[in-house]
C-alpha cells in the first residue's frame, strides 16, 4: 500500500435500518432539530417506542412501522464493516434501488426508473438529500463516502410533496450525526485494500458550553483504476478529499440553530470502457478516400494489434491519444433553524451549494486521436429555502405545510473534436461536428407551496390528503465559439480543405414556464402495536426542462405519474421479526428520456432529451429482518417488477430487421411494450450480522450480504446489451473489545469475484461494436481496516 492518509474526518457510521434497530429514545433528540419531532395519533398510537427503527419520510421522527411509505433503511455500521466507501454501495441492501456507473452520468434508480441524460438541465427523477436539503447539481453525487452518516431512507414512489422537487421515481433520504451536547468524542475508520486502495475517516465531537457542540468530520480516499490501459493513455488513480463541519447551539429547550458547511474533491476514475464485441463493417460518416489514416476497421485492427480481446469479461482498453480527466469540487453551506411553540414547530431550512467540474472522455476506443476529445466543463449553483410548519402535539390532525423557493444556474461547455482520419496524429489541426465550442447558460426558478394532513379519525383509522404547487421557470441560452486549431468538419470537407469555420450560428434562446400539482391522498388503519395498513394514491410532478444538443434547443414537457400503493408492515414476536410488504402500479406521462437523434451534428448524430408517452412500473416488494437473539440479525428483500414503454420512438439497434419493427424513418422503431432499460424481473437481497463474546473483555463479530439481479437491457431490447443475471457477495470478520471502542476486521467484496457491467452501449464508429464499462466492484477486493470509538 503506497497511498495513505489519516485526516481528521468522518465517523464510524452509524446508519439505523434492517439489522439493527435504533431505538426511540437514541434516535429523538432533546429538542427538535431541523423540525424533526416525534409525532402521534390521538391516542398515541404513532409514538415511537424503545426497540422502533425512526424514519423522517414525513419530515417528523416516526416509527417506521406507522408511515404509510414502502420505505428501506440501510444499516451503514454493517455495510461498512463490509467495505463498502460510496454512496452507490447501499444499493447491495436495498432491492428496488439500483445505481448506473455510466461515465460521467451517474445514475440511480427505484423500481426501474431513473434519468440517465447528458443534458445539464435534467434532473433525475431519484431525487438525493441530505440534511433536509435537495441537491440537484447536474451529473453529481453529493456524498463520495459513507462517513458520519446516521441512517439513509430509501423512500419508493413519488415524494416530491414532501421533499423539494422532482422526485417522480423516489427519494435516497440522507441523514448525518448532528453533533452531541456535553459530550468529548473521537471515532474512526482506517481501510485498506487490494489496488492500493486506502482510505481513512475520522470525527471530532467538541462540547461548546452546556448549549453547543461542534462536530468536525474529514478523510481521504484513493485506489487505482480497475481498468488496464493498454495504449499510451494513462488513467488518474481515484482521489477523493472531504471535510465538514456542523455547529448545533440550543439557547433554550424551544429555539434550535443546526449549521453545516461541507467540501469535497474528487479526482480520477476508478473504472473505464472497454470493448465487449467488435463489430464488422465501418459505418464511419465519412468516406474511407477522404480518411486515409483512419481505413476500414480501424477500431479492430488499432485494438487487436495491443493485444485487447473482445469479449464480456474484457477489461482492456486501448485509449491513448488524450488522457481521461474526472474532477469535481463541492461546496456547501445550509443553516436549520427551529422553533417550538409549544403546539407547533416553525423550521426553515436555507441551502448553498456550487459545484466546479471538469471532464474528458476519449470516445473513439483507440489509441489514435480519431475521435479523441470529448470536453465537458461546467459551474453551477443551487440555493433553496424551505419555510415549514406541522404540529409537535398529539391531536386530531398532524399536518406540515410550507413554502419553497429554489433557484439553479448552470453555466456549461462542451467541446468534441479529432483529426477523423482525415489528418495523421502530428497535425495540430483538429475538426468537430460543429464550429467550435458549445456554452451553454442554464437558469432554473421554482416556487411552490405544499401541505400534508392526517386525520385521526379513530385510534386506528387514518386518512391521508395533501397537495403541492409549483411553479417552474426556466431560461436556456445556447451559443458557439470558434476555438483557434479547431474547424468545422462539414465546413472543411466540403469546402475542399480550404476553409476551416463558416458563419457561427445565431445563440438559441429558449424559455419554459410550467404550473405543476402534486397530490396524495390515503387511509392507514393500525392494528394495536403490530401492524399497519395502508392504501395511498400519489400524482408525481417533474418540471419541464430545455434540451440543448448539437446546436439545436428541443422543448422537454413535463413529467407526471400516478401511483398507486397497498401496503402492509408488521412487528411481531415481540418486535422479534419485522415484516413490510407493498404492491405498486405507477404510470408515467411524458416521461423524460434520452433519445439519439440522427440529424444532430450535421448528419453525425447525437443524443438529447426527449418524452416517451407513458411507461408503467408495476410489482411487489417484501422485506424482513428478523433478530432471533442478541447480537444476531438476519434480514432480507425481494422486488418482482414488471415494466414496459407505451409509444416511444427510438433508433434501431444493429441488426434490427423490419419484422423486428425496425420501420420507422430513421431508421427507428416504435419500442411499445419493451421492457425498461435498466429494470430486472428480480431481485433480492439478504444481510446477516452476528457478534457474540469470546471472554470478559473481547467479542467477534461477522457480517454478509448477498444481491441477486435477473437480467436486464442497457438499451431498449438490443440483445447485444443484455446484462445476464449476476450476485455479488460481500463480508467481513473481525475483533473487537465489550465495549466496542476498537475493531479490527478483514473483508472481501465480490467474493466469487463476479464480472459484470455498469453499462453496455453501441460504440461510435465500428458497426456492431459494442463497448462496456466494468465497474469497481465487478473484481474482488480483500482488505483490513481498523476502527476507534471513544
Amino acid at each position: 500500500m503506497r497511498h495513505w492518509s489519516m485526516l481528521v474526518g468522518a465517523s464510524l457510521v452509524v446508519i439505523a435500518g434492517a439489522a439493527r434497530a435504533q431505538t426511540a429514545t437514541e434516535a429523538v433528540p432533546q429538542a427538535p432539530v431541523g423540525g424533526t419531532t416525534v409525532s402521534d395519533s390521538s391516542s398515541g398510537s404513532n409514538q415511537p417506542a424503545p426497540g422502533d427503527i425512526i424514519v423522517t419520510a414525513q419530515r417528523r421522527a416516526e416509527s417506521l412501522r406507522t408511515v404509510p411509505i414502502a420505505i428501506t433503511v440501510v444499516n451503514g455500521e454493517s455495510i461498512r464493516q463490509t467495505g463498502a466507501n460510496q454512496l452507490a454501495d447501499i444499493t447491495q441492501r436495498t432491492p428496488s434501488l439500483d445505481f448506473t456507473a455510466t461515465p460521467g452520468v451517474p445514475n440511480f434508480s427505484i423500481r426501474g426508473v431513473g434519468t440517465n441524460s447528458f443534458d445539464y438541465g435534467i434532473e433525475s427523477a431519484v431525487g438525493i438529500a441530505i440534511d433536509d436539503v435537495n441537491v440537484t447539481l447536474p451529473r453529481f453525487v453529493p456524498l463520495n463516502s459513507l462517513a458520519d452518516v446516521e441512517r439513509v431512507e430509501v423512500l419508493r414512489g413519488p415524494q416530491g410533496l414532501l421533499f423539494g422537487k422532482n422526485t417522480t421515481a423516489g427519494l435516497i433520504s440522507i441523514t448525518t450525526n448532528k453533533p452531541e451536547l456535553g459530550k468529548f468524542g473521537t471515532s474512526g475508520r482506517v481501510q485498506f485494500g487490494e489496488r492500493d486502495q486506502a482510505q481513512s475517516q475520522a470525527v471530532v465531537n467538541l462540547p461548546i458550553g452546556e448549549n453547543a457542540a461542534l462536530r468536525i468530520v474529514g478523510g481521504y480516499q484513493y485506489q487505482h483504476p480497475v481498468t488496464q490501459v493498454v495504449g499510451p493513455g494513462h488513467l488518474d488513480p481515484v482521489r477523493r478529499y472531504f471535510g465538514t463541519g456542523k455547529f448545533l447551539w440550543q439557547p433554550t429547550d424551544r429555539l434550535s440553530l443546526y449549521a453545516i458547511v461541507d467540501y469535497q474533491s474528487n479526482s480520477g476514475i476508478d473504472a473505464y470502457s472497454t470493448i465487449r464485441k467488435f463489430g464488422g463493417n465501418d459505418p464511419t460518416p465519412i468516406p474511407a478516400a477522404y480518411r486515409p489514416y483512419a481505413p476500414p476497421n480501424f477500431v479492430y485492427e488499432q485494438n487487436t494489434g495491443l493485444g485487447v480481446v473482445a469479449s464480456p469479461t474484457n477489461n482492456k482498453t486501448a485509449i491513448g491519444s488524450n488522457d481521461v480527466v474526472r474532477n469535481e469540487r463541492s461546496l456547501g453551506a445550509q443553516l436549520i433553524a427551529s422553533y417550538d411553540f409549544g403546539g407547533a414547530t416553525i423550521t426553515s431550512v436555507t441551502a448553498y451549494r456550487k459545484l466546479h467540474a471538469r471532464a474528458n472522455n476519449d470516445v473513439d476506443q483507440t489509441p489514435i486521436p480519431f475521435f479523441d476529445t470529448n470536453i465537458a466543463n461546467s459551474q453551477s449553483h443551487q440555493f433553496s429555502e424551505e419555510l415549514r410548519i406541522s404540529n409537535s402535539a398529539p391531536g386530531f390532525l398532524n399536518y406540515t405545510a410550507g413554502l419553497y423557493y429554489f433557484r439553479q444556474h448552470i453555466d456549461a461547455q462542451t467541446l468534441q473534436d479529432g483529426t477523423f482520419g482525415i489528418f495523421p496524429s502530428s497535425v495540430p489541426v483538429r475538426l468537430s461536428p460543429i464550429s467550435g465550442q458549445s456554452n451553454f447558460d442554464y437558469g432554473t426558478r421554482s416556487y411552490a407551496a405544499f401541505a400534508q394532513l392526517t386525520f385521526n379519525l379513530t385510534s386506528r383509522l387514518h386518512l391521508i390528503a395533501g397537495g403541492r404547487y409549483t411553479r417552474d421557470e426556466i431560461d436556456s441560452t445556447t451559443t458557439q465559439t470558434a476555438v483557434p486549431g479547431v474547424c468545422n468538419l462539414l465546413t472543411f470537407l466540403l469546402s475542399g480543405g480550404t476553409q476551416c469555420v463558416g458563419a457561427l450560428p445565431a445563440p438559441l434562446v429558449a424559455s419554459r414556464n410550467a404550473n405543476g400539482f402534486s397530490g396524495k391522498g390515503g387511509i392507514e388503519y393500525t392494528i394495536g402495536t403490530t401492524a399497519n395498513l395502508y392504501a395511498t394514491y400519489t400524482r408525481g410532478y417533474k418540471g419541464p426542462a430545455v434540451s440543448s444538443s448539437g446546436g439545436a434547443a428541443f422543448a422537454v414537457d413535463p413529467e407526471k405519474v400516478d401511483a398507486y400503493e397497498v401496503g402492509a408492515k408488521f412487528d411481531l414476536l415481540d418486535r422479534k421479526l419485522s415484516f413490510n410488504l407493498a404492491a405498486f402500479i405507477n404510470d408515467f406521462q411524458n416521461f423524460q428520456a434520452q433519445v439519439y437523434d440522427p440529424s444532430l451534428n450535421g448528419g453525425l448524430g447525437g443524443f438529447r432529451t426527449g418524452n416517451a408517452s407513458k411507461l408503467r412500473t408495476r410489482g411487489v416488494e417484501a422485506e424482513a429482518v428478523l433478530r432471533p437473539m442478541r447480537g444476531f440479525s438476519l434480514s432480507g428483500g425481494v422486488t418482482y417488477l414488471d415494466t414496459k414503454y407505451g409509444n416511444y420512438n427510438v433508433a434501431c439497434y444493429y441488426g434490427q430487421t423490419v419484422s423486428q419493427g425496425c420501420t420507422l424513418p430513421g431508421p427507428s422503431f416504435n419500442a411499445a411494450g419493451s421492457p425498461l432499460v435498466g429494470a430486472s424481473k428480480w431481485t433480492t437481497t439478504f444481510a446477516a450480522s452476528y457478534e457474540t463474546p469470546i471472554n470478559d473483555r473481547l467479542k467477534v463479530f461477522f457480517n454478509a450480504d448477498w444481491r441477486y439481479r435477473s437480467k436486464f437491457y442497457y438499451a431498449i431490447n438490443d440483445p447485444n446489451t443484455i446484462q445476464p443475471g449476476f450476485s455479488v457477495v460481500n463480508g467481513s470478520f473481525g475483533l473487537a473489545d465489550i465495549s466496542d471502542h476498537a475493531r479490527i476486521s478483514v473483508f472481501v467484496r465480490n467474493l466469487f469475484d463476479k464480472r459484470y457491467a455498469a453499462t453496455i452501449y453501441p460504440g461510435n464508429f465500428s458497426a456492431g461494436q459494442y463497448v462496456q464499462s466494468l465497474p469497481d466492484d465487478a473484481f474482488r477486493r480483500i482488505g483490513a481496516a481498523f476502527e476507534w470509538h471513544f
